[in-house]
């Protein structure tokens, strides 16, 4: 198939984001207008199953592959890249009219399956080991791991929801567990394990990889934070909360071990540290009762949470990535455009979070969805421009 040849990859994945960001201003409206045509729960379902598929898995994925390969992908590596589309596509349109059925689920379950050929592909002999540094490469494998268990959360659910289980916790609990190890686990460690090949070079010591095993294996139990909110027993908050403070301690010590490295780093890249910085922090006081169960009471608060990883995290450092493999043109407008993405997002994520603060006090933001709604807007623009800089030949020519 010569077509699969020509693809270009970078820019497929910045379309994609254009999609994505497309459902979110659509979903921003549907809140403050309605939409009647469409169903809003399965709008979101589409929403999150495309985000996960078809930009943060497509985009870690890809530039993953472009370490291993060089750029020169084989064949395996390239259906993976297509197959991912598939589904990606196939869940935004199935989820979007028929919400979870048969056909989402077949979609679903071909991205589960691509997923696993992706992981054997960078397991696959050295490969992998020889083409990144020590750091990375274990943050790179613990994402792989993460990405392949966390596809037990929805073939856990339908044995659940035939058992006449799809009301209780135990369902919740088992969307929550590949809510988490998708995104705490495969996205952000795959992000910095990306961010690690390309700009760590301080060498990996034996004290320095035992704060870094520390991080990695702490994200299991971090999962915990995620079934706090139907107020377990004691044990479950002393295993999230030693999971959450052992994942702060070690990130911190990460970050002053490595913080020569740290100077080093393109402003998006910085940027995505405080905000991981932040994301950690913010897991380890949801562990303290009180604040954990006045989380849970605030939607926006658990939106903010998972768009501070997503946007704040994610997001800038594939851009970064994309930049230093040549996938986008770095120009003055790109750093324009980066600035302008990093300002959207501060404002969008300190909208979400600063909301729920006040209320505290009685105070509402007057004209709230409409804010949260124009800033969605915002973004459109800047996944346009970053699609005018993506390159054109390295790809097509191949």
């Amino acid at each position: 198939m010569q077509w699969i040849k020509k693809l270009n990859y970078p820019r497929w994945a910045i379309i994609n984001f254009i999609v994505l960001t497309l459902f979110g201003i659509l979903l921003r409206y549907i809140q403050l207008y309605g939409l009647p045509i469409l169903d809003y729960q399965f709008m979101l379902h589409a929403h999150s199953h495309f985000a996960f598929a078809g930009w943060m898995f497509f985009a870690i994925a890809l530039l993953m592959s472009d370490i291993i390969t060089g750029g020169k992908y084989s064949s395996g590596y390239k259906y993976v890249f297509v197959f991912t589309l598939i589904s990606a596509y196939g869940m935004l349109v199935s989820f979007s009219l028929q919400g979870y059925k048969p056909v989402s689920i077949v979609f679903s379950t071909l991205f589960v399956l691509v997923t696993y050929r992706f992981t054997y592909l960078l397991f696959k002999g050295h490969t992998l080991k020889n083409a990144v540094n020590a750091t990375a490469f274990k943050l790179i494998c613990g994402a792989l791991v993460f990405l392949c268990i966390s596809s037990l959360g929805p073939f856990i659910v339908g044995p659940l929801a035939a058992l006449g289980l799809k009301n209780t916790p135990w369902y919740q609990d088992a969307i929550y567990f590949y809510l988490h190890f998708q995104m705490n686990g495969f996205m952000f460690l795959g992000a910095l394990g990306l961010l690690a090949s390309a700009s760590i070079t301080t060498l990996l010591s034996k004290r320095n990889a035992q704060w870094l095993n520390l991080f990695i294996y702490s994200t299991i139990p971090v999962y915990f934070i995620f079934t706090l909110w139907d107020k377990p027993e004691g044990w479950v908050w002393i295993l999230a909360g030693a999971g959450t403070g052992v994942n702060l301690l070690s990130w911190l010590m990460l970050c002053f071990n490595f913080r020569k490295d740290l100077r080093q780093f393109s402003f998006l890249a910085k940027a995505a540290l405080v905000a991981a910085t932040l994301k950690i922090i913010f897991q380890a006081l949801i562990c303290l009762p009180a604040i954990g169960e006045w989380a849970f009471m605030n939607r926006n608060l658990i939106i903010g949470y998972i768009h501070l990883l997503t946007l704040g995290i994610i997001m800038p450092l594939i851009i970064d990535q994309f930049t230093k493999r040549g996938f986008l043109k770095a120009d003055k407008l790109l750093t324009t455009v980066n600035w302008s993405f990093i300002l959207s997002v501060i404002a969008y994520l300190f909208l979400l979070f600063i909301q729920p603060l006040l209320s505290l006090f009685t105070v509402m933001i007057p004209q709230y969805q409409f804010l949260l709604f124009i800033l969605c807007l915002l973004i459109l623009p800047i996944g346009l421009m970053l699609l005018s800089k993506t390159t054109v030949g390295k790809f097509s020519a191949k």
